[in-house]
């Protein structure tokens, strides 16, 4: 797509303009047979006159076209965003040309305004793509070499250029708005000391304040690079900036105001680094006699001490001597404790080994009154309700009486401790807390609670003779 084109008999035509710049109609190059043969500025190949479905009317390139083309890689939004320019630029009641290319092909401009007396030109450029500070700024000093000012463009949201070179920002219509611009002018507050950015003015506006000389483009003082934006309620750093002279003259003005303070500020300081010089001078001097004075007093402190330091001494060896009598008899008294300390230990070690030997011995009694037959008959009546109730296998400890379970049997179901099958009475102490114990018969439930060291709630017993029957064959 592009809005130029070179007619073969009147030149450089613009689709945006009503005569096409050069007193033709628009339809005496659309649709018109035989075809006027246009062509591209750009590459010189064929083009023809189109009308968009927005009743947008610009030149397409013929078919075969060179994939090279600078215009034919631009974008719809691109090619919108120039004529929009070019239309505020003729508002302005300036010339507007689109995509004019320098002579010796050195710049392009996208939208080149010029003075009706053609003493001045800008060139606005339309900048969507991604580009480097540096290029950007080598682009616009050949502009300046030219005598063309310059202002970039850019509809995005990042713009790492914006406020190094002559350009703004602007945001496309929204419920019926106009495009305005959001970034690039801004006036100096005096009061507040600082440049805050004017509020989203017309694009049409404020293209026709710079090309009526009413804005110009401004390199800030770099005391002043950071620039209040109502809207965000932030600051941005701008080198570059757009506002008037009368703005620019504030912020010279307030410059000289704060050179003046920091002269003023300068020549306070200077006085009291002065006076402070003085001050030291002086408390240098008292410094020296007070430490001629504390020296004296030094001196007559040594000697009080080292007279001190002579009595500590006396005393202190009288001290150590006191110590060390107590000392020694402080280690006799723990020799002493620690004898007494082993033979009570082996008192209680002998106490432990004797009550083992007795509960062992009882334990063998007690299990000596059983048979194997009647030990077996026992087990089978612990584990056949188990069974019956609940299909649940009990199991015994293979290892059979041992001291952990009180010199009883351990039961396990499920691999958790049921209960303890026939402990000695001699030994109840031993029994883990709150399992059950299983006897054969109501003699020997009395028995272990008689020992008072089991609750009688936990002993659960059989109705098993105390004696082996014998059976009748």
């Amino acid at each position: 797509m592009a809005f130029a084109a070179i007619h073969p008999e009147a030149g450089r035509i613009d689709a945006t303009l009503p005569d096409l710049g050069r007193g033709l109609t628009w339809d005496q190059v659309h649709k018109t047979r035989p075809r006027v043969a246009l062509r591209c500025p750009e590459c010189s190949h064929g083009v023809h006159a189109k009308v968009s479905a927005r009743k947008l009317r610009y030149f397409a390139h013929d078919p075969g076209r060179p994939a090279d083309c600078a215009w034919l890689n631009e974008s719809l939004e691109h090619h919108l965003l120039k004529l929009e320019l070019a239309t505020a630029i003729r508002a302005a009641d300036w010339h507007a040309e689109l995509e004019v290319r320098a002579p010796d092909g050195t710049w392009r401009a996208d939208v080149l305004a010029s003075s009706h007396d053609g003493t001045q030109r800008v060139a606005w450029e339309a900048q969507l793509s991604p580009i480097t500070a540096e290029d950007i700024q080598e682009r616009t000093e050949r502009y300046w070499a030219e005598g063309i000012g310059v202002c970039w463009v850019s509809p995005g949201g990042k713009a790492p250029w914006i406020g190094n070179v002559p350009s703004i920002r602007v945001q496309e219509p929204r419920d019926g708005q106009p495009w305005t611009v959001v970034d690039g002018p801004a006036a100096f507050h005096f009061e507040h000391g600082t440049w805050i950015a004017v509020d989203d003015p017309e694009l049409t506006a404020f293209i026709r304040w710079v090309l009526h000389g009413q804005t110009i483009p401004h390199r800030v003082r770099p005391r002043y690079r950071r620039i209040w934006y109502p809207t965000s309620e932030g600051y941005r750093r701008r080198s570059l900036i757009w506002t008037t002279s009368r703005h620019v003259d504030t912020e010279t003005r307030h410059e000289a105001m704060r050179q003046r303070q920091d002269e003023r500020k300068r020549q306070r300081e200077e006085q009291e680094r002065q006076a402070e010089q003085q001050r030291q001078t002086e408390a240098e001097a008292r410094r020296q006699e007070e430490e001629r004075q504390r020296e004296a007093q030094r001196q007559e402190q040594e000697r009080q001490r080292k007279i001190q330091a002579a009595e500590d001494a006396a005393r202190w060896a009288e001290q150590r001597r006191q110590r060390e009598i107590e000392a020694e008899q402080a280690r006799q008294r723990r020799e002493v404790e620690e004898r007494q300390r082993q033979e009570q230990a082996r008192a209680a070690e002998e106490q432990r080994r004797r009550q083992e030997r007795e509960e062992e011995l009882a334990a063998g009694r007690w299990w000596a009154q059983l048979s194997p037959a009647q030990v077996d008959q026992l087990r089978d009546a612990v584990a056949e309700p188990l069974w019956k109730r609940e299909a649940t296998r009990v199991e015994f400890d293979p290892l059979g009486v041992t001291v952990d379970s009180a010199y009883g049997i351990a039961i396990h179901v499920r691999r958790r401790l049921h209960g303890i099958l026939r402990p000695s009475p001699a030994s109840l102490h031993r029994l883990p807390p709150v399992v059950p114990v299983y006897v054969r018969n109501v003699r020997e439930a009395h028995e272990l609670v008689s020992t008072g060291n089991i609750d009688p709630v936990r002993v659960v017993h059989f109705d098993l003779p105390d004696h082996e029957q014998m059976s009748l064959m």
